[in-house]
């Protein structure tokens, strides 16, 4: 969901103080670069800039003043950020995607990927891509870079470059595609700029990014895919069994983030190209047609919130909301299990996270998502399940971004 400042303790907002620190000039340097033939997949380096260049003093002194616990005695490089723009699909056809990514600079010496996809958002200005180098996003990602890791962080699809399209949420294709494809495009930035790398990968992220975490991992494990090894991924407080997720929502009297569901369901009713119609099904009026307009790139999920109702039977058609798997709404129905996440069995190693106060994203749906892989035949020693006990949906983040960052260096051995 949505990242609120009482997502982040009060210390890190004492770091906007100190983002002086973190700002060095900027310059911009757009490198087009064409298709290499020994690629496989079609994905194309459009044009790549440079942001500002944080030194490794400067991100530990945040780091430090922040009380976040982050391998500090790993932060060696300075970083230099870019915004780039790459060739990916979208329905069948090629679009323009845009992200980030933060490379350590180093002297020679190979480093591995880490790919980053941000929680939920609405609202364009909340794309990487859109953040100020003052953001203390930016400042997190280039913490993450200064431990030897190129940190690659989409905007996702319908974001960025590609805002005018209706981000295809909690869409596997499209949540996974638009990922690997960036990591491509970072792969020739580095040959520009001969920067080497192991080929060694981790994916991580939280709420719509964990789910857009595991997705990836299943295309990645799915497909024959040459130039990178995935280590591990780290998927957090998503949700990946869809029908678990929307079950849990409509056993709620009152569920304060609506528009969480309205965002699924306009993403869904927009990517396969149905009519209105689809939302009356679902939802009463005045809102059918208000989430139909709604989801405008400008409003953020706050400002959606307020135009919808939290109570269910208001908001929800009872017909939907009694019975969502009556045959009427079968379509609906399978487009759920359609975008599940458990079909598949994992043989690269998965570390779960989430916090068992979560009742904005159901913390049992990841229960349910780890004795799934189990039962399934995945190796016990590769999925791990980590309880963040009394953490909420955003209390959560803090000890997600800690525990994933350490366990990553420990994998790097250092």
């Amino acid at each position: 969901m949505i990242m609120h400042k009482k997502l982040v303790p009060i210390i890190f907002w004492n770091l906007l103080l100190l983002t002086g620190l973190f700002l060095t000039s900027c310059d911009n340097d757009e490198a087009l670069i064409g298709l290499q033939e020994e690629d496989k997949i079609l994905v194309r380096l459009i044009s790549a800039d440079k942001m500002s260049k944080p030194t490794v003093a400067n991100v530990k002194s945040l780091i430090s003043s922040s009380g976040l616990d982050f391998p500090i005695t790993q932060m060696q490089y300075d970083v230099q950020i870019w915004k780039i723009t790459y060739e990916t699909l979208y329905k069948g056809s090629n679009i323009v995607a845009s992200g980030m990514a933060y490379i350590p600079l180093g002297d020679g010496e190979e480093f591995s990927y880490l790919a980053f996809a941000h929680t939920t958002i609405a609202a364009n200005n909340q794309a990487p891509s859109e953040l100020s180098m003052a953001d203390i996003q930016t400042f997190l990602y280039a913490a993450m870079a200064s431990t030897g890791l190129i940190t690659v962080v989409p905007d996702l699809i319908g974001f960025g470059s590609s805002k005018e399209i209706m981000h295809p949420y909690y869409v596997e294709e499209m949540s996974s595609l638009v990922v690997f494809d960036e990591l491509r495009a970072v792969r020739e930035l580095l040959k520009q700029e001969e920067i080497s790398s192991d080929g060694e990968l981790y994916l991580s992220g939280y709420s719509g990014g964990g789910y857009v975490t595991m997705a990836t991992q299943k295309y990645i494990e799915e497909h024959d895919l040459e130039y990178f090894d995935l280590k591990a991924s780290f998927p957090a407080a998503g949700g990946y069994e869809m029908k678990g997720v929307r079950d849990f929502f409509f056993d709620q009297e009152v569920y304060e983030p609506p528009y969480f569901m309205a965002y699924i369901a306009e993403s869904y009713r927009t990517y396969y190209d149905y009519d209105t119609a689809w939302a009356q099904q679902i939802f009463n009026e005045p809102y059918a047609q208000r989430i139909i307009n709604i989801f405008d790139g400008l409003s953020d999920g706050s400002q959606i919130n307020s135009q919808l109702n939290d109570t269910l039977a208001v908001l929800i058609s009872p017909e939907f909301l009694s019975d969502p798997d009556n045959e009427k709404f079968s379509e609906i129905s399978q487009l759920f299990d359609q975008n599940s996440l458990l079909d598949w069995i994992p043989e690269i190693s998965i570390y779960l996270y989430h916090g068992d106060a979560d009742i904005t994203v159901p913390y049992q749906n990841t229960v349910d998502t780890y004795d799934a892989f189990l039962a399934s035949g995945s190796p016990p020693e590769i999925i791990t399940l980590t309880t963040f006990e009394g953490a909420d949906h955003y209390t959560g983040f803090v000890p997600y971004l800690e525990s994933f960052m350490n366990t990553i260096m420990k994998l790097e051995g250092k």
